[in-house]
């Protein structure tokens, strides 16, 4: 199991490509540094979305916005 950031993207096949279909994501333990005060911050992050031929595998969505530099 990855304990540190990744910036790729893992996807895998939809399994269902011939109906729509909503996929929902929530991470809610972002973090962040306020650009004005350089306080701490703290959000959640939620991506709504219909896949086509590929979906986002989750953990590898969580690794990839770890990838950022505060």
């Amino acid at each position: 199991m990855p304990t540190k950031p990744h910036n790729i993207l893992v996807t895998f096949p939809n399994p269902n490509t011939g109906r729509d279909y909503l996929i929902h994501m929530q991470i809610p333990e972002f973090t962040c540094l306020c650009p004005m005060t350089g306080q701490p911050d703290f959000a959640t992050i939620v991506l709504d979305y219909i896949a086509d031929r590929k979906c986002v595998e989750l953990k590898s969505l969580k690794l990839y916005i770890w990838s950022y530099p505060q």
